[in-house]
């Protein structure tokens, strides 16, 4: 054989045997696949047209104790996008600009994005989908979810809650009730092609999704209602920082309005400070001052260490022991115990406290629930203050006489009221009446759940007596209504530093707590003003006040009749209708002064492009009918084009409507006292010259000297 016939022959063989091994290796291969890892494989093809979609629930409703809706969810439109189907991100940026209103470069940093999905705008108006679909954008899809939306606004907004973008509750009884609320998701699996279109096939398997269940609260919304529109005007008129509504059946516990002012529109939560989010009534802490007396009465009472009518000496309103000296607002002589509660004398409980084992009143303080969260159904609930006995200094008994050193919530306080209202006994309170599944019940949350009892009932209808006492002729007297036995008590407390040393000079809270009718009580109710200024800040005085409007308008709601009341209730509550006296609005924003018009039943019409109210007719303290139209200007008439003011007439406003009014005109004060102006240098209409100061001289008409509380 020739030499190139034998390397043909060699590169012929070479050749089969080299197919012949690939074929042996492909077979084999083949082989694998089919045989062993064909499970795998499938999975793979699968993934690559087969889509799993997540079925999100629909998230419960919640309602008010009358099912009226306070949360719900409405269809909104959220847009995506898949940049590896969009071949001109460009020009998709730029109709989508001009379709919703967004700049094109915010549209192409997310579709220029290395990812294969995006979220464009999420939760948008549900007519945004229409014009979105017009556009035919490939690349492009609208997607309907359902939203959160809280149809009362502001109403009940830190006990409400609200949820985030993906649903999910962040605070209030969306937090708590968020397993309940939320449902359990379903999924569905489709086919995917080539274009990322989602197609049914019915072999595939649905599993639908449970929608979350309804919560029904113990809250009545008109309850809740009207007393934030009356803490708001309590806040308002004393120029307080915020304050606080509890109120409840104390036959129950059922908690029918939980306010704290200023709130927030949970359907903007992010628009505002977080602090507005809190729910102060189980978050924030403060020395309840003097209605912790009512702790304090009712040990001596139970227990039989004194006597209502035993005398004890008030030392003329000074009083010093164990190194520390005791104020009375009001001094007093001889008084009886009864009527150092009644009066609020400090010095008298002080006195009444000394001769009493510090256990008991440990016990009592326990008992009614101090130290430890009531264990409401909502998060954040804090314990309060209760130092154990081996913690107290000699003076603490002292101090817990008339509510020091002790910290307690809102809510603690307000069952502390209950426990009297309802004849002895600590209920757990509840915020939620049930939980339903459509039409069915699956929970009920209304059964009482006693604690403990406190105290007899004879000490309570003891108390009952007492406590109206302090309404009828005591500090709780501008709680009054005729022909209503309410029993109350008033509360003055320092504010306490932050860190617990020590007291912020002139700042203090006012509260009032209390229960109507005196016999068979249906209303519980504790009300507090943080910070009131201008010279005014007892409980008495600040409080008791917004107790009375709020019960006013619980009995017009509910009818007089509900309350056991006298034909005379029913001609004061006439009176409420009557021509009313014009309070002043001067010095006040252009909102805040329409807001207390509203809250006093007077229209008002403003003029003028200021933000400061300077003139109103008629003038305040002139009688007007409801309904009549108030006219108000924020025009200044102060300046001239020469750069002199004329000095406005400041004389008899509170001080901060005074430097309101001046600060709108260009003047710079100089304050001198505290309260209302009663003297200005200089008088109103001089011609102010550059530079120059206006002096305002103040007086208040509660000595602030009298640093001790109710």
């Amino acid at each position: 054989m020739k030499k190139e016939d034998r390397n043909t022959h060699w590169r012929l063989s070479s050749y089969y045997v080299a197919a012949f091994l690939f074929l042996l290796l492909l077979i084999g291969r083949l082989s694998q696949i089919q045989l062993f890892e064909r499970e795998k494989y499938a999975d793979m093809a699968n993934i690559q047209y087969q889509c799993e979609v997540k079925l999100n629930p629909e998230r419960g409703m919640i309602f008010d104790r009358n099912y009226r809706p306070l949360a719900l969810n409405i269809p909104t439109t959220s847009i995506a996008a898949y940049p590896d189907q969009i071949r001109d991100p460009e020009n998709t940026s730029i109709r989508l600009a001009r379709t919703l209103g967004k700049s094109p470069a915010y549209f192409q940093a997310k579709l220029k994005s290395h990812s294969d999905f995006a979220w464009l705008l999420r939760r948008e108006h549900y007519d945004v989908a229409t014009k979105v679909e017009q556009l035919h954008l490939d690349g492009i899809e609208c997607q309907t979810i359902l939203d959160r939306y809280y149809p009362k606004g502001h109403a009940a907004s830190q006990l409400l809650g609200f949820t985030n973008v993906d649903g999910k509750g962040l605070s209030g009884v969306e937090l708590a009730f968020d397993s309940v609320l939320k449902g359990v998701p379903g999924k569905a699996i489709f086919q995917r092609t080539g274009t990322r279109r989602l197609l049914i096939r019915s072999e595939y398997p649905i599993t639908p999704p449970e929608d979350g269940q309804d919560v029904v609260l113990t809250i009545d919304y008109l309850y809740q209602s009207l007393a934030e529109k009356e803490l708001r005007q309590a806040i308002l008129e004393a120029n307080a920082d915020s304050g606080v509504v509890v109120i409840m059946d104390p036959r129950n516990a059922q908690v029918l309005a939980m306010v704290s002012e200023p709130g927030f529109d949970p359907n903007s939560a992010g628009e505002y400070h977080a602090s507005a989010w809190r729910l102060r009534a189980i978050t924030d802490l403060f020395e309840p001052g003097s209605t912790f007396k009512t702790v304090l009465m009712s040990a001596i009472i139970n227990e039989h260490l004194a006597k209502i009518d035993d005398r004890v000496f008030c030392e003329n309103g000074k009083y010093k022991v164990k190194g520390e000296t005791i104020h009375d607002a009001e001094p007093h002589g001889w008084l009886t115990v009864g009527d150092a509660y009644v009066l609020s004398s400090n010095i008298g409980m002080a006195k009444t406290s000394l001769g009493i084992d510090k256990r008991i009143l440990y016990k009592y303080a326990r008992d009614f629930g101090f130290g430890v969260a009531t264990s409401i159904e909502l998060k954040g609930e804090i314990d309060g203050i209760l130092k154990p006995t081996s913690e107290w200094s000699g003076f603490t008994p002292v101090a817990m006489a008339y509510g020091h050193e002790i910290g307690a919530t809102p809510l603690q306080l307000c069952g502390m009221f209950c426990v009297i209202a309802n004849g002895g006994f600590l209920l757990r309170p509840t915020i939620v009446k049930e939980i339903r599944q459509g039409d069915n019940v699956t929970a009920k949350g209304e059964h009482v759940e006693v604690v403990r009892r406190v105290i007899s009932p004879t000490t309570a209808d003891s108390m009952k007596n007492l406590m109206w006492q302090v309404v009828e002729r005591g500090t709780g007297k501008h709680a009054k209504i005729p022909g209503l036995e309410i029993c109350g008590k008033t509360g003055t407390a320092r504010m306490v530093r932050k860190g617990g040393r020590g007291y912020v000079p002139n700042e203090y809270i006012a509260s009032f707590g209390g229960f109507f009718p005196k016999e068979k009580p249906r209303i519980a109710m504790f009300v507090m003003i943080d910070n009131p200024k201008g010279g005014r800040y007892y409980g008495g005085d600040i409080a008791a006040p917004c107790f009375k409007r709020i019960a006013e308008q619980i009995i017009a709601h509910e009818g007089a009749d509900r309350y056991f009341p006298t034909e005379d209730l029913k001609e004061t509550m006439a009176d409420r209708h009557k021509p009313k006296r014009m309070p002043n609005l001067v010095g006040f924003s252009t909102s805040a002064a329409e807001e207390l018009a509203d809250n006093a039943g007077l229209e008002v019409e403003t003029s003028g492009e200021g933000e400061i109210i300077f003139a109103q007719k008629p003038l305040a303290g002139k009688m007007v009918s409801e309904n009549e139209t108030i006219a108000l200007s924020t025009q200044a008439n102060t300046a001239r084009t020469d750069g002199i003011k004329l000095v406005p007439a400041v004389t008899g406003l509170p001080v901060r409507n005074a430097l309101n009014l001046l600060a709108a005109a260009g003047i710079k004060a100089v304050v001198d006292g505290t309260g209302k102006v009663v003297q200005q240098k200089p008088s109103p209409g001089y011609r102010l010259k550059v530079n120059e100061q206006v002096l305002l001289h103040c007086e208040s008409s509660i000595d602030l000297r009298k640093l001790l509380v109710l």
